[in-house]
């Protein structure tokens, strides 16, 4: 089936679905794993869809920000305050582009104000931990955890423990696996299914593969062009593979509204 039959009948199952704002955190294994390209493109290719998509961007770079092309006047903070609307936050951008957003200066544990995302069908957030390895109250609180980790020894490890720390502080018992960067499928489907394994043992909790992005030189170009893979190369091997993963989302199953964080429990108590 071509990539646009995959998009129309993707369309036109969102469509009949029943209305949720799905809050998706993307979260690195580790720095450099490719987070920010993973949030940027799937929300890029979700757009393509026809769906309305906000891209939240929790890195103080700005990176994901700076990759949509967009010049937001405001931070979702300044939403969640009320000092802005968030048409007014958003500031001009093209029609049909991806709404994008800084995160702003942290909101106190605890505190979250999802309603006021509610016009958009997904809300992605290009997730930062703290030192703690703590999510922002709006990550934590997400309906769907995608870990984004690399083929190599070291982020396998640290996948792994990124997934055994979010476990224990939100009680996640489903999280999403993809693999950047990779050389091929067999390679991807290897390392999945033994994490997958690993953690169903010694954690109790699924893991499901959300896909993976092949070694594909035109993403470094467009980070140097400063514009998302997606946009900037439609036929690029690693836009198909985001349009692939981003076609696939509508089946994850929503996680209930979670708790604070253990830690955050305690202190307010």
């Amino acid at each position: 089936m071509s990539t646009l039959a995959v998009d129309q009948a993707e369309s036109l199952r969102r469509m009949l679905a029943p209305r949720v704002t799905r809050r998706i955190a993307v979260v690195a294994s580790e720095p450099g794993a490719g987070a920010t390209t993973i949030a940027s493109g799937l929300a890029h290719a979700l757009s393509m869809q026809g769906e309305r998509v906000l891209l939240v961007d929790e890195d103080t770079a700005g990176h994901a920000v700076r990759l949509s092309g967009a010049e937001p006047a405001g931070t979702l903070a300044d939403v969640q305050a009320g000092r802005l609307t968030l048409e007014a936050a958003l500031g001009a951008r093209p029609a049909g582009a991806v709404a994008v957003l800084p995160a702003g200066p942290a909101r106190p544990r605890g505190a979250q104000s999802p309603d006021s995302l509610s016009g958009f069908r997904s809300v992605l957030l290009d997730a930062v931990t703290d030192a703690d390895g703590a999510l922002s109250a709006l990550a934590g609180a997400a309906h769907n955890v995608l870990v984004v980790m690399r083929p190599e020894p070291a982020s396998i490890t640290a996948a792994y423990a990124c997934i055994k720390r979010l476990h224990h502080l939100y009680a996640c018992r489903h999280f999403h696996l993809l693999v950047n960067m990779a050389a091929s499928e067999a390679a991807v489907l290897a390392i999945a299914g033994n994490l997958a394994r690993t953690a169903r043992q010694y954690l109790g909790v699924e893991i499901s593969s959300a896909g993976w992005l092949p070694a594909d030189p035109l993403v470094a170009r467009s980070v140097q062009l400063g514009r998302c893979v997606v946009e900037a190369y439609p036929a690029a091997p690693a836009t198909i593979a985001l349009r692939q993963a981003a076609s696939g989302i509508g089946a994850w199953p929503l996680r209930a509204e979670p708790a604070a964080p253990a830690a955050q429990a305690a202190v307010a108590a």
